[in-house]
This record gives C-alpha cells, structure tokens and sequence, in this order.
C-alpha cells in the first residue's frame, strides 16, 4: 500500500480506535473545551459584577484617575497605572477562577479566547470579551477611568433633556 493511501485511511488522530469512535472522541474532548469555556466566561461574568471586583476597581481608578486627562499626549505615569490595572485585574481574575474551578490555566483560557474570537461565534463578542480586551488595549482603559473620573466629579454629560415621557390615554 503507498504512503498517501496509508495515510487517507487513518484519521488525523490515530488514538488506535475504529475511525467512527475515534471521530466521535475528538468531538467529546471538543464538547468538553467548549463547556469549559462557557463556564469560565460565566464565572467571569459573575465575578465582573460582583461587588467585590467592583469596589476593588472603583478604589484603583479611585486612586488614579487624577492622572488621566482627555488628551492626545499622555503623562508617562499613565501607562505605568494602566500596567498595574492589568496586573491587577488578571491576577484577581486567575485566582478567583482557580478557587472555582481546580482545572483552570489562564494560558490555556487565552489561547481559547483567541480562537473564539476568530470564529464566527466571536463575532457577536460580549462584555466579558470587551473587558478582557480592554486589558491590553491602554484607549480603552483610558476611556474607562476617564468615564469614572467625569462621573465621580459630576462632568459626565447630562443626558436626561434628550428624554421625554408622556402619558398614552
């Protein structure tokens, strides 16, 4: 028998099964991931409101949004505070993941989130992928604690004349 035709007969994961049982392992440790996945998205999802991370995140802009201001050049102390807020915010993350869930790796998570991104079901993204985007990109991050700052000295915008109610009947 040639080599090509010896390797169209076996599968691209020859786990010593018949092809059928070996396709239907693959799409087990498939459905596996992927339940995993979706349960650390949620987890994160539950941490994110949790009010615990929200007033560990409201003292670190607290204490830093001072230093952020709506221009183009930056303080060079800024990108040292946003570095800290990452170190800060994936630390929290990873270990309250792993107190959850024993089998969690944020590197393995990573690289997860990465391919899901690319797929069409990454498309329609998410707060939890907002967030975890955020977290390497500085005009997020700055937008966030700039909207803190606006709202904690009541410079955010007023929006409430853009909305009038009425009574129907």
């Amino acid at each position: 028998m040639s080599l090509a035709r010896q390797a169209s007969s076996k599968s691209s994961l020859d786990l010593g099964l018949p092809a059928a049982q070996s396709d239907e392992t693959i799409q087990s440790i498939h459905d596996a991931q992927s339940l995993r996945f979706d349960m650390v998205i949620g987890e994160i999802e539950n941490i994110l409101l949790d009010p615990e991370f929200i007033k560990m995140q409201d003292g670190f802009f607290d204490a830093h949004c001072h230093e952020f201001e709506n221009k183009d050049e930056n303080k060079l102390i800024c990108m040292d505070i946003f570095q800290r807020y990452v170190r800060l915010v994936e630390s929290y993350l990873d270990s309250r993941l792993r107190a959850v869930f024993a089998w969690f790796s944020m590197a393995e998570f990573m690289q997860q989130c990465r391919v899901f991104v690319r797929s069409d079901e990454g498309a329609a993204g998410g707060d939890v992928f907002d967030v975890l985007a955020s977290l390497g990109d500085f005009a997020a991050f700055k937008e966030i604690i700039l909207a803190y700052r606006n709202g904690r000295e009541g410079t955010a915008p007023d929006f409430s004349d853009l909305l009038h109610t009425s009574r129907v009947g």
